[in-house]
């Protein structure tokens, strides 16, 4: 079995059902990839989750859909004076979707401040991939961004495989410096990078397949995947590189965990032995899926009822 370790925050999702009506439930971008990795993997990995959490009523309820969702919650701290963050999903009539954001207290921010030593040295000796996203560094504060760098020095020692998704949120960072300077450090780590066209186009200035691949490539990481949302997408692995068409989505709801989901996909397809261009068509469709369902976490039944339809095998 391998073990895999999603690291970053889960929030209270509140997506909308009718006009004024919302529906709450649980989401978050590296919590999403989590729930989707867990579910295609099945029992043939265990998938844990780091992150910090309240006491509070809303955090035991989402302990349970951990619980529910088979993850992992032995690397979740819960802390007394704190909160969990929480968000609101608007979407336009074209399925794409925008945020309001309520997470200045959020426990996650202190989550390596408070991860114990005993649980350090496990998750060290015992993970085979470390999972986290531009978000995960951003919502840090600066100890616990330190905490991190120093938590991924030795993961990296143990030659645990590491895996950055490039999600980049302007209003997390003090200035686009600060988040190069991380996202630098993040590069360098890592074995495989999810790179989004528009966080590139909005953090460097730049969004050309051929600039990103460029600017990655004195970094040495063994694939990258280059997304440009529904379009064609760029995949890059020991120094060959190659254009993958994506099929259109008609019926598009809600774009809200296209990336984290297809995150999951191509993570687990490669883990059941997939070539990469393999990998990015099995990801594709279970994104395909997602987007077709208001909020970030399809129903299990109908997630499993509706890959079985399209032929997407699982573990």
């Amino acid at each position: 079995m391998t073990n895999l370790v999603v690291m970053g925050e889960c929030m209270v999702e509140f997506s909308p059902l009718a006009k004024g009506e919302y529906k709450q439930s649980f989401a978050g971008d590296v919590y999403n990839t989590a729930v989707y990795l867990k579910r295609l993997l099945a029992n043939a990995s265990n998938v844990s989750f780091l992150t910090a959490v309240s006491k509070d009523c809303l955090s035991q309820q989402m302990l349970q859909a951990l619980q529910q969702e088979n993850i992992n919650g032995e690397f979740v701290e819960q802390l007394q004076h704190q909160q969990i963050g929480a968000y609101l999903i608007e979407t336009s009539a074209e399925g794409e979707r925008s945020f309001v954001y309520w997470r200045d207290s959020s426990a996650a921010k202190s989550t390596l401040s408070f991860l114990s030593e005993a649980s350090k040295k496990k998750l060290i000796s015992q993970t085979d991939t470390f999972y986290f996203s531009g978000i995960s560094l951003a919502i840090l504060n600066p100890l616990d961004r330190q905490l991190f760098w120093q938590l991924l020095e030795q993961l990296k020692s143990a030659d645990v495989h590491i895996v950055f998704d490039s999600n980049y949120r302007a209003k997390l960072w003090q200035n686009s410096d600060e988040a190069k300077s991380q996202f630098k450090q993040a590069f360098r780590y890592s074995d495989v990078i999810f790179a989004g066209v528009e966080d590139f186009e909005l953090l460097y200035g730049f969004g050309a397949f051929d600039a990103i691949e460029q600017y990655l490539s004195p970094f040495e990481i063994d694939e990258i995947i280059i997304k440009n949302g529904a379009n064609n997408m760029m995949c890059i692995a020991k120094g060959e590189s190659c254009i993958i068409a994506v099929a259109a989505v008609k019926n598009v709801v809600d774009t809200t965990s296209a990336g984290d989901s297809f995150n999951a996909g191509y993570l687990a397809a490669k883990q059941m032995g997939y070539s990469l261009p393999a990998a990015v068509e099995y990801a594709a469709k279970i994104a395909a899926i997602v987007i077709q369902h208001h909020g970030a976490i399809v129903p299990s039944d109908k997630f499993e009822q509706l890959a079985k339809q399209i032929n997407i095998p699982s573990m």
